[in-house]
């Protein structure tokens, strides 16, 4: 299963080359809808889904500390990564 746009129209290729069955992700996903609409089959109105329970949380948000947010006042003198 190819799982990236990117590879749209190369499952015959890697297929021939591997000698196995390759699904073309987008090609399955544009079926899988055209299917759907060809069945009138819309996204359920019906309110199935109840809303979320209230959560305890146990911790607290603190400071960011300046090297998260990109600033380099930090103890460790190693300069930072380039990304």
């Amino acid at each position: 299963m190819l799982g990236c746009a990117g590879m749209t129209g190369l499952h015959r290729r890697i297929s021939a080359a591997l000698s196995v069955p390759v699904v073309d992700g987008v090609a399955a996903a544009v079926r899988l809808a055209e299917s759907l609409v060809a069945l009138g089959l819309t996204t359920s109105r019906a309110g199935s889904y109840a809303e979320p329970r209230p959560k305890a949380r146990g911790w607290r948000p603190g400071p960011v500390a300046p090297a998260a947010i990109g600033g380099r006042e930090r103890s460790d003198p190693t300069p930072l990564p380039h990304t």
